[in-house]
């Protein structure tokens, strides 16, 4: 057994890093990815700007540790990526232990696997985004939750406000976890048999709240910035204040419904939808407290942000999807032992369900553009502006360029993809500058290009501009597609006039 043991988990981490690395830059880097890896590189070169995250409103975890993946390799969107490949490879054992200390080792090793190939998963643990840190974070003060309601101790106590207290300044989705601690309560022995040992109750009580103010204390250390404010700020950004919730509750509730669950069967598909479907309603009928509380930790967040949320990407169900995921490979194996069915040709059926899912985490290692996968991701990451086809070559044509004369480079845009996308690549090479302007009128460049077109090789890249553009000023190098869609990235050299 330990042989077999040693071989599973060997297979396990070999497969989850082949999965996650191999052709880890095949998605060009988008929009936020530039943003993040700029800010971490800012953060190590620049102490006095450890907190540049909270400028925009985020939590600053994420770029702290890309700053020091950053210091140790070169590629700075690379070093970034590798922050959320080894949160992913920290959310696989943690899937596991929560899974095990639930249902068993079978379905905590079939969970870690449906992680390892599910193409949702493998998409945002390559990706340089806050997502992967807050969900493996996220996995583990669920799984030391667990530990505390079933064995109140304080090692308990302090694992669990750590892993929440870090999830918290990770993203503010990190509070759910704080949220839904007592939620554990159905899981606390005396509670689910009603019988009511109030000395065990309120020893685990005294352990929640120390807890609680562990992950606190950690998230108030942000007010060391005087930028903490612009977190609740940005949040208003993306949710409705409670206010507006309270007199129109359901405003938003319908097409917020239909679509994140939308995106979730395109994820796993629709079998695997069901049988976390089917899965969640018999342990609620069975009174399984175990698939309950998962339920909960799973439907809260969901319910919120059907409720709350005013914008919405896939990847904001990531932090709660490692749940459907356990509650999937419970489901799956309940089925085969319930079902007076030939276990052989059910475990095959279970199997062939796996294709559809395993085949698109193929195409997104190796041509990311074939995935089925939902069009607001593909749009950000592969088919429209967001998208960051073009970067790499023309960083590739810059570099070529002569390092003993100045050369300028104009890009549409601020913030963002352009410039930061660029500007990673020439951090310190001082005859590289790059200026970003906003807004842009091709027919009329601004006055600062052309003068600088004067002093030696000037470019300029149209990154949202997709018109046709016909000036004396502007000689095409090269347009590059973004994916399949009719969104191009264009470099120009800025003709002296």
């Amino acid at each position: 057994m330990q042989k077999a043991n040693i071989i599973f988990w060997t297979v396990s981490v070999v497969g989850y890093l082949t999965t996650r690395t191999v052709n880890l830059d095949v998605i060009p880097i988008f929009t936020d990815e530039a943003i993040y890896s700029y800010w971490a590189q800012v953060a190590l070169h620049d102490p006095a700007n450890r907190f540049i995250s909270l400028e925009d409103g985020k939590q600053p975890l994420f770029i702290w540790l890309a700053a020091i993946f950053q210091k140790f390799i070169s590629d700075p969107l690379i070093a970034t990526r590798l922050v959320s490949v080894m949160s992913g490879l920290g959310s696989i054992i943690g899937i596991f232990l929560l899974a095990k200390t639930l249902f068993g080792e079978k379905v905590a090793k079939t969970a870690m696997v449906l992680y390892i190939i599910l193409p949702f998963t493998l998409l945002y643990d390559r990706l340089a985004l806050f997502d992967s840190l807050l969900t493996m974070l996220g996995i583990y003060s669920v799984l030391f939750t667990v530990k505390l309601v079933t064995v109140p101790k304080l090692e308990n106590s302090f694992l669990l406000g750590v892993s929440t207290g870090f999830a918290m300044i990770t993203k503010s989705s990190g509070n759910f976890f704080l949220y839904l601690i007592p939620a554990s309560a159905l899981l606390q022995g005396t509670w689910s048999k009603l019988k009511f040992n109030l000395k065990e109750i309120f020893r685990w009580a005294g352990y929640v709240l120390l807890a609680v103010a562990i992950a606190n204390i950690i998230y108030n250390s942000l007010r060391l910035s005087p930028l903490f404010y612009i977190i609740a700020r940005k949040n208003l950004g993306f949710i409705r204040p409670v206010a507006e919730v309270i007199i129109d509750p359901f405003s938003l509730f319908i097409p917020n419904f239909t679509t994140l669950t939308g995106w979730l069967i395109v994820w796993i598909g629709p079998v695997l939808f069901i049988i976390f479907i089917l899965a969640t309603i018999r342990g609620i009928l069975q009174k399984n407290f175990k698939v309950i509380y998962l339920a909960i930790v799973t439907l809260a967040p969901f319910g919120a942000e059907t409720v709350f949320n005013k914008v919405l990407y896939p990847r904001f169900m990531l932090f709660y999807f490692p749940y459907v995921i356990i509650l999937i490979a419970y489901g799956s194996l309940d089925l085969l032992e319930k079902l007076k069915i030939n276990k052989k040709l059910l475990t095959l059926l279970f199997i062939l369900v796996l294709i559809y899912p395993t085949i698109n985490s193929f195409w997104l290692i190796a041509k990311p553009t074939n995935a089925k996968i939902p069009s607001s991701d593909a749009g950000q990451y592969l088919n429209d502006w967001p998208a960051g086809y073009g970067v790499a070559e023309i960083v590739s044509f810059l570099k070529n360029q002569p390092t003993d004369v100045d050369i300028y480079i104009g890009t549409e845009g601020t913030f963002g993809l352009l410039p930061y996308a660029l500007q990673i690549y020439f951090f310190g090479q001082k005859n590289i500058h790059i200026i970003g302007f906003w807004p842009v009128n091709a027919d009329d460049l601004p006055e600062q290009i052309l003068d600088l077109s004067k002093k030696g090789p000037t470019y300029f890249v149209f990154n949202e501009n997709q018109k046709d553009i016909n000036s004396p000023k502007l000689k095409l190098i090269e347009k590059y597609q973004k994916g399949v869609g009719a969104s191009y990235m264009r470099l120009y050299q800025v003709v002296p006039q």
